[in-house]
């Protein structure tokens, strides 16, 4: 896919569904947080 059908296929979420996260796929989301690079690590994480 090239750039310009990426940014043309975008969209944003507009409403959130009150369904809980399952533990697994949280633990996920938080452990890819902490391994995120940071702009030469300039900034701190707060998760």
């Amino acid at each position: 896919m090239d750039l310009m059908n990426l940014l043309k296929a975008r969209y944003s979420v507009r409403m959130f569904s009150d369904k809980p996260v399952e533990d697994d796929k949280l633990n996920q989301i938080l452990e890819a947080g902490r391994v995120a690079p940071t702009a030469v690590n300039f900034q701190p994480q707060r998760i």
